[in-house]
């Protein structure tokens, strides 16, 4: 090919590259018109926007989490407007900028906001350091002043035991109503107590003094607030039920029992069952470890028939309520007299468990499964290799003692227990061997029911089941039986109906109780009856919440979605579940309210080092409370958890020489006390009201300058003394732990029940050990010791380093006793294990204080 066309060739060629190059950019022109044209239209907008972030950044508020989803939704169309080649398109360079900077603020808003607030409550608190050290006679620590500053929609402020917590919400308040970021009548603050109430205005009053508005400050119980909405919303008078009084309601809830019990034969059949066969939790023993976890257990429990006898296990506890409920004349554990030629010695004297003395039948309960096996943590002795050997060799040789002498005997098994025939079975038994039943009158019945403790025991069940019923909301039919919960089942026959009584009752006066008047207030808000502005409602104690108090709460905020919650509480405290508290409503709090700011206060002024590292420890055993590390302010020259163990006469003694036991303890401490603190303030702290010492006021006389005041564990809460006694901190029903305040049948009724053992009442003992700033002294009988004692002696190193060389028979702990031959090292089981170690050889020793 010539040059020439070579050159024409190229020459073509670039012209149409030229012009390919040239339609491309008229296309892309033409394309570009349009958007320019549209980024131009929104330039007010853009700027709008730039200006509103400023606003938003400017150091004056907080930037909470609902500002940030209001622009984010205002302007997620301007954003979807501009795509990254905006700066291709030839605009003013300084509406690039602006686009750039609106680009850059919307893509990173959050972690923007997350940023600024870090230096906003920096900033703030420089600029507002003298208000806050001049609240309190001392300035308020930086963790208070933070949970004050962040002023989010939804504030949590974890606050442990001696933080603060009332200086810290009382300081939230004086802070809004200095920086007008509300009015008085805009906020509603909120407690629990009627004494927290008063505690709470006081000290909103005298951080605010300088605020003439601050007088008009609306500070209220949940139920005075309640009864407020209820009566402004409502044309006909409220009554209060029963005067607001507990103690008037479960008198009545008790009257209608007794009625009902002997006037329908329904109910009596309903009740009788579960009081004599369903009064307490089924627990397998197969699924115990060891055999002290199954004495501990055991221990929480009295065991007691309904006429009074004290048996072994649960079990027996229905076998001889049902020889009592049909007039079978029985012994427990009565001897069997042997021939010297069948003693053996490897299963000591022969007792078996029952004796019918009208028909000369014997009765043994085995614990066995349905192949025989017995649980793992049960003994053995030699030769024989295996528990389930010398368990079945011990049946055996029952069995043969009484072929022997030509007794009758009858044989019931665990397995019908699990199986749920162990009753029907045993009454065909009996019938078959001739024993005539004959089921008590029912007035017969309802005597023997109110002598045994299983009777104030329900009725406390039941107010405190119809209490967190109403407070969630529900009604008796909202409640369906667990399929294998066969317990619940009964609980329910009987309190359906004694809830009917109540509500007849209520609907007869007409009244309503606390629960109706929280759930009416969250009504009234939600269909706009009861309007009010409020901008900020903060409650104290927020460990306490119930649902009902939960869903006023959202009522609130659903008729004004500004709104702005700010709590303050300590999960570790959560003691009220009896009134409806569900302690998932803190520890779950993001989940029930939405986007939280979360602030810590964990420097306690109540208490020393030692304590606090006992008590911490102590409570954070359950998995599921927030864990947290408090610090104290000072530190103890030494320990300040006293263990003190009353003695009293073999045997445990009568209720008087306990009591007297008791006394002459708890003197010896106070004369410690006083020569400490002449002029102490005391604590004695009791679970239950009569744990209070009979002779308190004597006692009171003869120490005229300690200051000495009982409370129990729940009335104390909020309040610190120089020393604290706890008194009875035993195993039992109503012991320390109280197995009816964690009955399994109240988790049916909470948002998330608590799985882990005695979880409230834990919670409870923390409360109790946290009171004092000095020291506390614990009271207990060695014959039946409260495993949280045991624990916490474990725990705070009262147990020596060979804490291996422990009970025999079942690893629990020894203490020293004395016997007919002297001292020596007895279980704490006995006498349900006799396992024991002469005074002489090394043992674990428990460095108790005894007079």
């Amino acid at each position: 090919m010539s040059f020439g066309k070579i050159f024409i060739a190229a020459v073509r060629f670039a012209l149409l590259v030229i012009s390919v190059i040239g339609i491309f950019y008229l296309i892309r022109e033409w394309r570009r018109k349009p958007f320019k044209k549209r980024l131009l239209a929104i330039a007010e907008k853009v700027m709008q926007a730039n200006l509103k972030f400023e606003q938003l950044t400017d150091f004056g508020l907080y930037f909470s989490y609902r500002d940030e989803q209001l622009f984010l939704e205002a302007y997620r169309e301007t954003r979807r407007v501009i795509n990254s080649k905006f700066e291709r398109l030839g605009l003013p360079a300084d509406y690039e900028s602006s686009l750039r900077a609106f680009c850059n603020n919307f893509d990173s808003l959050a972690g923007i906001r997350a940023a600024y607030n870090d230096e906003f409550v920096v900033r703030e608190a420089e600029k507002f350091a003298g208000f806050f050290s001049n609240l309190e006679s001392y300035p308020l620590s930086a963790d208070q002043v933070e949970a004050i500053i962040r002023d989010e929609d939804n504030n949590l402020v974890i606050a442990g035991a001696g933080t603060g917590k009332t200086t810290t919400i009382s300081g939230k308040v004086a802070y809004l109503l200095e920086k007008k970021l509300a009015m008085p009548e805009e906020l509603l603050v909120i407690s629990f107590t009627k004494n927290a109430v008063q505690e709470m205005y006081d000290r909103c009053a005298r951080f605010c003094q300088h605020i003439p508005e601050a007088k008009d400050l609306e500070v209220r119980t949940f139920n005075s607030f309640g009864y407020l909405v209820s009566r402004t919303c409502s044309k006909n008078e409220i009554l209060l039920a029963f005067d607001g009084s507990d103690d008037a309601a479960k008198a009545f809830i008790q009257k209608q029992f007794d009625q009902l019990f002997i006037q329908d034969a329904d109910f009596q059949r309903k009740a009788m069952n579960y009081l004599a066969f369903f009064n307490r939790p089924s627990r397998n023993e197969f699924d115990f470890k060891t055999k002290n976890d199954f004495l501990t257990y055991e221990k929480s429990f009295k065991n007691v028939t309904l006429d009074g006898v004290q048996v072994n296990s649960k079990e027996e506890v229905e076998i001889g309520n049902f020889f009592c409920l049909f007039n079978v004349n029985y012994e427990y554990q009565r001897h069997f007299p042997l021939k010297e030629e069948d003693r053996n010695a490897s299963y000591g004297v022969y007792q078996p468990d029952f004796y019918l003395k009208d028909y000369q039948i014997w009765h043994e309960h085995f614990g066995i499964d349905r192949e025989g096996n017995v649980p793992n943590w049960f003994n053995t002795r030699p030769p024989f290799p295996t528990a389930r050997d010398y368990y079945q060799a011990g049946m055996a040789w029952k069995e043969g003692i009484h072929a022997k002498y030509e007794t009758r005997l009858i044989k019931t098994y665990s397995f019908e227990n699990r199986e749920g025939n162990l009753i029907s079975n045993l009454k065909n038994k009996l019938i078959s061997e001739g024993v005539t039943l004959r089921q008590r009158t029912p007035e017969e019945m309802l005597e023997l029911i109110k002598k045994s403790e299983q009777y104030q025991d329900c009725m406390n069940l039941v107010y405190t089941f119809l209490g967190l019923m109403k407070s969630n909301g529900k009604t008796p039919d909202d409640l369906l039986p667990a399929k294998d919960d066969k317990r619940y089942k009964v609980f329910l026959d009987v309190f359906k109906l004694l809830y009917r009584q109540y509500d007849q009752h209520l609907k007869s006066i007409p009244a309503v109780d606390f629960n109706d008047m929280i759930n009416h207030a969250a009504q009234h808000f939600r269909n706009g009856q009861f309007k009010k502005p409020y901008k900020y409602v903060l409650v104290d104690e927020f460990q306490d919440m119930s649902l009902g108090r939960y869903q006023l709460l959202q009522a609130i905020r659903q008729q004004n979605p500004a709104v702005k919650l700010y709590v303050v509480g300590d999960d570790w405290q959560s003691i009220f579940r009896f009134t409806g508290s569900d302690i998932s409503i803190i520890t779950k709090f993001k989940q029930h309210f939405g986007f939280t700011s979360q602030s810590t206060i964990l420097k306690t002024y109540r208490f020393h080092d030692h304590i606090l590292q006992a008590s911490s420890g102590f409570v954070q055993k359950n998995p599921s409370q927030i864990q947290k590390q408090l610090t104290a302010q000072q530190t103890a020259p030494e320990g300040i958890l006293s263990f003190e163990f009353i003695e009293t006469a073999p045997g445990n003694g009568g209720r008087t020489q306990i009591q007297q036991a008791k006394c002459r303890q708890l003197i010896a401490v106070l004369e410690q006390i006083s020569a400490l603190q002449a002029e102490a303030m005391v604590f004695l702290i009791g679970r239950y009201k009569f744990n209070q010492p009979e002779d308190l006021n004597a006692i009171r006389r003869q120490y005229p300058q300690l200051k000495i005041y009982f409370f129990t564990a729940h009335g104390v809460k909020g309040m610190t003394c120089d020393y604290a006694v706890l008194l009875d901190i035993d195993s039992g029903i109503l012991g320390f732990p109280s197995e009816i305040a964690d009955d399994p049948l109240l988790s049916y009724l909470l948002n998330e029940g608590e799985a882990f053992e005695n979880a409230e009442e834990r919670r409870v003992f923390y409360v109790a050990i946290t009171r004092a700033r000095y020291k506390n002294y614990l009271l207990y009988n060695p014959n039946q010791p409260s495993k949280f004692l045991t624990e916490l002696k474990a725990a705070t190193n009262l147990i020596s380093a060979e804490v291996a060389k422990t009970c025999p028979e079942c690893q629990a702990f020894l203490i020293r006793r004395t016997g007919l031959f002297g001292e020596f090292y007895g279980c704490i089981n006995y006498p349900r294990c006799q396992g024991k170690i002469a005074i002489s050889r090394p043992t674990v020793i428990i460095q108790d204080q005894k007079l």
